[in-house]
């Protein structure tokens, strides 16, 4: 997860959010080992806990997570 972590907080210096596919996702939640509520709630304690939003997107590519940077103060459009 530290690696998860600084790759999301590299890409969060750059712009304004960092998607990370299922690939890397299944890296440190396994979907077959964790039922979807709870993996999706480990992945929301992960970003809160490094000052970030979780998105969890399930699409026709697998499941996605779109991390953001928590803001004070508002929306911050690009």
């Amino acid at each position: 997860m530290k690696i998860l972590a600084k790759h999301v907080a590299a890409r969060l210096e750059d712009r304004s959010f960092c998607v990370v596919f299922e690939g890397d996702l299944e890296r440190c939640w396994p979907r077959k080992e964790i039922a979807r509520s709870e993996r999706e709630r480990k992945i929301q304690a992960f970003a809160e806990s490094e000052g970030w939003t979780a998105a969890i997107v399930e699409g026709a590519f697998g499941t996605r997570a779109i991390f953001r940077r928590l803001e004070s103060g508002g929306f911050r459009g690009s």
